[in-house]
């Protein structure tokens, strides 16, 4: 941990990562949220971030707030604001994109730790399509949500597949995530169906943030595969 001192640096110096997390939130929401709230809401997460920041663990403290200062907008929206069904999916889905980014990040420093040669360009590129191709699986994850609600994704939502396919996939997407073992079909529920953080959905399940960040990520992958067929 950092002393006082340098907490309120880190947030003194990191300010505008704040604004630019807010301003990426914003479009979704600005029809409910002003602007100057998200940003609110992103320094109440930038000072949280800076007061769990430990330089020792060798990550970068812009790279280490990004994560939390997006987790908190979306946070503090779902206990203060009421949003639209289809505007909060997006909103589960932007975060859910960050805590599986963060877990990868996560994964490959200690990777490097562990002495395992960086990926070659080629293997980069693979690895950013494959981070893509979860993010989009997460998205579809987040719409099943509004299906099961009555919601007609198909017709409302630009740039989804057709009616017939829609539905088709939202089949395979529950047989999925019915498939799935009981502790990571806990955890997508709670985080998808229920808006839970991985932190909360961990809590209530009696697992770590970090176990249940693996576990996130474990499942992201298995559902990744039914999307992509």
């Amino acid at each position: 941990m950092v002393d006082g001192r340098e907490r309120a640096q880190l947030v003194e110096r990191n300010l505008e990562l704040a604004r630019r997390a807010a301003a990426v939130i914003h479009p979704r929401v600005r029809d409910y949220v002003a602007f100057d709230e998200l940003v609110a809401l992103a320094n109440a997460g930038l000072a949280e971030a800076a007061h769990r920041y430990e330089p020792a663990r060798g990550v970068q403290f812009a790279t280490f707030a990004w994560y939390r200062v997006n987790g908190a907008i979306v946070d503090g929206l779902r206990k203060t604001t009421q949003l639209p069904r289809r505007t909060w999916a997006k909103l589960v889905a932007l975060r859910a994109a960050n805590e599986y980014l963060e877990n990868r990040s996560d994964r490959e420093r200690g990777a490097a730790e562990r002495g395992v040669a960086p990926a070659t360009t080629g293997d980069a590129l693979a690895q950013v399509k494959q981070a893509m191709s979860a993010i989009r699986t997460m998205y579809m994850t987040s719409l099943e949500t509004l299906r099961e609600d009555g919601f007609d994704v198909a017709s409302e939502t630009p740039g989804t597949p057709d009616r017939l396919d829609s539905a088709r996939l939202a089949t395979r997407l529950r047989e999925a995530i019915a498939a799935l073992p009981d502790k990571e079909r806990a955890l997508v529920t709670k985080h998808y169906w229920e808006g839970k953080n991985l932190l909360e959905a961990g809590a209530e399940l009696g697992m770590s943030k970090s176990w249940a960040s693996r576990l996130h990520a474990q499942a992201v992958e298995k559902l990744r595969l039914v999307v992509d067929s």
